[in-house]
């Protein structure tokens, strides 16, 4: 390809192009084009060329480890079952491999964990830019040759924008390909370079995370199960909290900052109350020591989603450790951090020691807003005393000296909350673990969408109505996003990729519109169908829930017995979620949900479709 610079050295590319189409190129990489190309990239072969790539590298790793093993007279390394090898006339190893069989499972284990990881963060947004930046030079020199230049400057930048996508589009398979092996090749290298600094040390048991690595300990495959290190991707794990209605208007009221100043007092103040009566009066704001109350106004700006974090972290350890309502138990700062998920940082030989002294001077700080919240139960206007939301203190009694003893308090909830908490109806919940993980500044949406998610499907359990719809602006309420038509698209494309964060980290199960929209300006009328994961389904239906269940009516043709089971076991044998299953059998979305928890007898219709839709090919 020839190119050429200006006078002054400057890159041009090829004849015929100049500066200004380079600049509109990067430009024309708008967010609707990016969204429409990273889902054709997701679909595309390069997950295959990663996992490709990826496998390559773990087994020649994993074989070389064992062979410089061996070099150690480890022999037991031999009896692995998915271990062959040859010896010569004295008894040498060599031609040492892996069993053809264990291929396959090698390749479906890392598939998924592929998928799963550049699912993760904006990996798929980067190998987009990667590939249109790459390509830029190729694809104008197409437009070029199919558009005269004059027309090409015509153009409006959106019509510029559309046609430099569609052009790429139009790149053929080889070009594609290859230029996507370079990308796959330097991905697999980078993330590897990762890997070999944080797991694989000069350790006997970098072997075993191999194995776990390439799925290769799984029974089937007859490995011994030996030490089993850290996995690089936990199972979704979940903790339990309050979900009384007080609370979750408390928990709100904290990562949204809405305390205001109320009638001239000396403190500030949030309404709890909320339009079905289920939770009334007001949280305060305020020291034992009536702090001024322009000092109030400024601590109240370090609460946000992550003070919510620490409310519900105190909750799951209290719910966890303590005995009775009245006991304090002792939460060191680090207890919270574990929840988060963090990684503790290496000390001096390499080995995970403690935490940043500054992530433990946060949960310090956070632990003392929380101190000076109070709850009056019958408003701010009553005369009935307030109480303490939290009771928390110091710990004198820590065997612990020194910094780390300087992050250990020793807490309970406050009696408001211990008293709705022994009322005993839906007064906890489970919340996904990776709600912690979520970053509080730049996912606040996520989070606040996750823990009203949490409380609404632990609201619903007794009917079991989880896929009932939600009223858009409900939701919008709920985290604190404010609509503006003047930015409804921008609002729409921040709300849209914030339900797809929370799909994509399993914290929902799937979500969808009950109805297509044309624009922006119909959006704030729609419904949302959000499914909560399987887990929390199984979770919930263990509670004895107040409605009985019915008895399935005798019909001819068609069994009804436990057709409610059979349709959950066959859902999720074929991975599908209950809206998908929904969809494919033709019934309405929370029949799925009423006949497997056994609260709704099928019609003869309804069971009709269902059989029909056992029978056929499994997806």
């Amino acid at each position: 390809m020839k190119e050429f610079t200006n006078a002054n050295g400057a890159y041009l590319g090829s004849p015929g192009l100049n500066q200004e189409w380079l600049e509109k190129a990067q430009y024309a990489l708008n967010s609707s084009n990016l969204k429409s190309w990273t889902a054709g990239i997701r679909f595309s072969q390069v997950p295959d060329m990663i996992t490709s790539h990826l496998k390559s590298a773990l087994l020649n790793s994993y074989l070389n480890s064992i062979t410089q093993r061996l070099g150690e007279m480890d022999r037991d390394l031999l009896h692995k079952a998915h271990v062959i090898y040859c010896t010569d006339d004295r008894g040498n190893i060599r031609d040492l491999s892996l069993s053809p069989d264990v291929s396959e499972r090698v390749d479906q284990h890392l598939c998924r964990f592929v998928m799963d990881l550049l699912d993760q963060g904006n990996v798929w947004e980067d190998a987009v830019r990667w590939y249109w930046n790459n390509s830029v030079i190729w694809t104008l020199e197409a437009m070029s040759q199919e558009f005269e230049q004059r027309t090409l400057s015509c153009m409006s930048e959106r019509t510029w924008s559309k046609v430099y996508s569609k052009t790429l589009c139009y790149a053929n398979a080889e070009r594609f390909n290859s230029l996507f092996d370079i990308y796959a090749k330097n991905f697999v290298d980078l993330y590897l370079q990762s890997l070999q600094k944080e797991y694989l040390g000069p350790s006997r048991y970098s072997l075993v995370f191999y194995e776990e690595f390439l799925g290769l300990n799984a029974p089937a495959v007859g490995v011994q199960s030996i030490l089993r290190p850290r996995m690089i991707k936990e199972k979704t794990s979940y903790l339990t909290t309050f979900s009384m209605a007080v609370y979750h208007q408390l928990r709100k009221a904290v990562a949204a900052q809405e305390f205001t100043l109320h009638d001239n007092r000396i403190w500030l103040s949030a309404n709890l109350e909320t339009p079905s009566g289920s939770s009334s009066g007001s949280a305060i704001f305020k020291s034992e020591n009536d702090l001024l109350i322009n000092s109030c106004q400024e601590l109240t700006k370090g609460m946000n989603d992550e003070t919510a974090d620490v409310m519900d972290s105190i909750c799951h350890l209290w719910l966890k450790k303590s005995t009775s309502s009245q006991e304090k138990i002792m939460i060191h700062a680090d207890d919270i951090l574990d929840l988060r998920g963090l990684l503790r940082q290496k000390n001096g030989h390499g080995q995970r020691g403690g935490y940043k002294a500054e992530w433990r001077d946060r949960i310090a700080a956070h632990m003392d807003l929380l101190n000076r919240l109070w709850i009056n139960p019958a408003g701010i206007n009553s005369f009935t005393l307030e109480e303490k939301a939290f009771i928390i203190s110091e710990s004198k009694n820590s065997p612990e000296t020194g910094s780390k003893g300087d992050y250990i308090w020793e807490v309970r909830p406050g009696n408001p909350l211990v008293r709705d908490l022994q009322k005993g109806k839906r007064q906890t919940s489970i919340l996904s673990k990776r709600v912690f993980e979520l970053d509080p500044y730049r996912q606040a949406y996520e989070k606040r969408a996750a823990r009203y998610f949490s409380w609404l499907w632990r609201s619903r359990q007794s009917r079991g109505h989880y896929l009932e719809p939600i009223r858009i602006p409900t939701l919008l309420n709920a985290i604190h996003l404010e609509y503006q038509r003047s930015r409804s698209a921008k609002i729409i494309e921040r709300f849209e990729k914030m339900m797809d964060a929370l799909k994509d980290k399993e914290i929902i199960a799937g979500w969808q519109y009950d109805r297509i929209y044309r624009n922006g300006q119909d959006w704030l009328d729609l419904k949302l169908v959000v499914e909560p994961p399987q887990a929390i389904i199984d979770q919930y239906a263990k509670i004895k829930s107040g409605t009985k269940p019915i008895k399935p009516p005798k019909s001819a043709g068609v069994s009804l017995n436990n057709l409610g089971e059979q349709l959950r076991k066959e859902r999720l044998r074929r991975r599908l979620t209950q809206m998908q299953a929904a969809e494919a059998i033709g019934i309405d979305q929370t029949t799925v949900s009423k006949l497997e928890l056994g609260r709704r007898s099928p019609d003869f219709q309804t069971a009709r479709k269902i059989q029909q839709w056992f029978t056929t090919a499994s997806i």
